[in-house]
């Protein structure tokens, strides 16, 4: 197997890990709060927080540490490498620090930007659950620059585990003291929230100790490489942002579509990152460093990157995340509702919010393979120390989503925000490769592009295959205990995924045979 593909293992089963643990905790908050008033001032209010989160750190911080790093790699001098790390940690410190007091102060009129259709007591508890949430940026944002350091050096595995802890903690205080105190449930999840955070950015440093040899922060920040990490930080948290308003504006939508509008898309948003964070996010998230140490080395007597290399590199991983995402999307727009029920279809959470979640569900999944694709594509122009371009797209993708999201809403409810979103992704993905092909004459090799059809293909007939299954299945449900549920189900989804495997290796698709050579399938 290829270090590529060993790497997106790695990266695959800390996301994988991260994520079942993730679903268990929003069990037990369906449990607990169903599509309730209060939840729903819990995800605007969450939102806030999560937004500075993703625009200091996430992604972004990752993205434009790991090129300046792998650069300073090839020079062969780690002491160099160590010290640049721990020079952006000190000025990062000291950003999240102002915006973490800020974000405190400023909790009132950002609990309006967040919330405006909520009435006045319902954005009152946004507000102060806006206080309460808003430290954990800098546990997470200095847990992103563990991230970076880490994928940096090829060590992928513990920042994609660490988010368990989140989870554990979070749920676990719902469990501990809901009922036992007397403190309010929604105010139990949010200081659960706190203590996860925490916990996670612990084990992140932990990891990163081991590479960097020390947590001290350094003040280096004049330094050309802090500098550059600057440089490339600033275009790329301005398209992270547009990304963010995007998010911010669907529960903006939402909140004047009732009180239940803006927990249901918390919970449909829940399971269609579950195949984007393990086939798009780790995919991507392997890429990065590869196509930027290659970015980073010309061949002899050229003056530009290896573009062949580059290519092929980027074919080989479209391709891996497409043959994964294809099957998830079919399987979450055409079959989500037994998914939905199965997870969260219990104490407070009825059949009713079942429905409405299974929608939802179904119009974010649509946008699968191009929120996956944009993730790889936004990656190849970091690579190349581009990121102005994935903003420029952003923005307009940003427009696009605006519009058809309040048109939508209003046409289909709150599933056409969500239908908007994949929309507005799928225009992306699609201007990013146009981009992208200005600068590599062809994003993706001939046996790339023949196997695209291939895949899809496969993808719709097992789609045809499970109809009738599906319904079966939907027709006995309510009969069923949970045991019979929960068999039946994986029989019918297993089936559909044997089928789509059968049809993609029938028809030549070399993933089939990788994945096979993966388990112990093959040769």
């Amino acid at each position: 197997m290829c270090e590529s593909g060993r790497a997106t293992l790695t990266v695959m089963l800390g996301i994988g890990t991260s994520r079942i643990f993730g679903l268990v905790r929003e069990q037990v908050v369906a449990y607990y709060f169903g599509r309730a008033a209060a939840y729903s001032a819990f995800v605007a209010a969450y939102k806030v927080p999560n937004l500075v989160r993703v625009l200091l750190g996430e992604g972004n911080l990752s993205a434009s540490l790991i090129p300046v790093l792998a650069r300073s790699m090839r020079s062969g001098d780690p002491d160099e490498t160590r010290r640049v790390a721990r020079s952006v940690l000190g000025l990062l410190l000291v950003v999240v620090a102002v915006v973490t007091l800020a974000g405190m102060a400023l909790a009132r009129p950002l609990s309006w930007l967040v919330a405006p259709g909520f009435d006045p007591g319902l954005r009152l508890l946004v507000e102060r659950l806006i206080v309460l949430l808003f430290p954990t940026v800098a546990f997470l944002v200095v847990g992103a620059w563990c991230m970076g350091v880490l994928h940096a050096h090829r060590r992928f595995f513990w920042p994609n585990f660490a988010p368990v802890f989140w989870s554990i903690a979070s749920a676990g205080a719902l469990v501990a003291f809901v009922g036992r105190t007397e403190m309010e449930p929604v105010y139990v999840l949010a200081w659960g929230v706190v203590a996860g955070s925490l916990l996670q950015v612990l084990v992140e440093l932990a990891a990163t100790r081991g590479v960097v040899g020390t947590l001290r922060p350094a003040a280096g920040w004049s330094d050309p490489a802090v500098r550059r990490v600057v440089a490339l930080f600033l275009p790329m948290m301005l398209g992270t942002g547009v990304a963010q308003i995007s998010s911010l504006v669907d529960v903006q939508i939402a909140s004047f579509l009732g009180d239940a509008s803006v927990a249901t898309l918390a919970y449909a948003q829940r399971i269609y990152t579950l195949p984007l964070s393990l086939f798009g996010v780790a995919v991507a998230q392997v890429a990065l460093p590869t196509l930027a140490h290659q970015a980073a080395a010309p061949e002899a007597g050229e003056t530009g990157p290896r573009q062949e290399t580059l290519r092929d590199e980027f074919s080989r991983s479209w391709q891996r995340m497409a043959f994964l995402i294809l099957p998830s999307t079919v399987g979450l727009v055409a079959f989500g509702r037994p998914a939905v029920s199965l997870l969260f279809e219990r104490g407070r959470f009825a059949a009713g919010d079942t429905t409405a979640v299974t929608w939802v569900l179904a119009a974010y999944a649509a946008g699968l393979l191009g929120y996956g694709s944009a993730r790889l594509l936004a990656t190849a122009f970091y690579a190349f120390h581009d990121t102005r371009t994935p903003v420029r797209i952003g923005v307009l993708s940003l427009g696009v989503n605006v519009v058809l999201g309040v048109a939508l809403a209003w046409i289909l409810g709150t599933p056409g925000i969500a239908l908007a979103t994949a929309l507005a992704a799928v225009l992306s993905a699609a201007l990013l490769a146009r981009a992208l092909r200005r600068q590599l004459g062809s994003i993706l090799t001939p046996t790339a592009r023949s196997h695209a059809w291939r895949m899809g293909l496969a993808a719709v007939l097992a789609g045809l295959v499970g109809a009738l299954p599906y319904l079966w299945l939907l027709d006995r449900w309510g009969g069923w205990d949970l045991g019979a549920r929960i068999g039946w189900t994986a029989a019918v989804y297993a089936g559909i995924a044997l089928v789509y495997f059968a049809v993609a290796h029938a028809l030549g698709v070399e993933e089939t045979g990788r994945l096979a050579r993966r388990v112990g399938l093959g040769g």
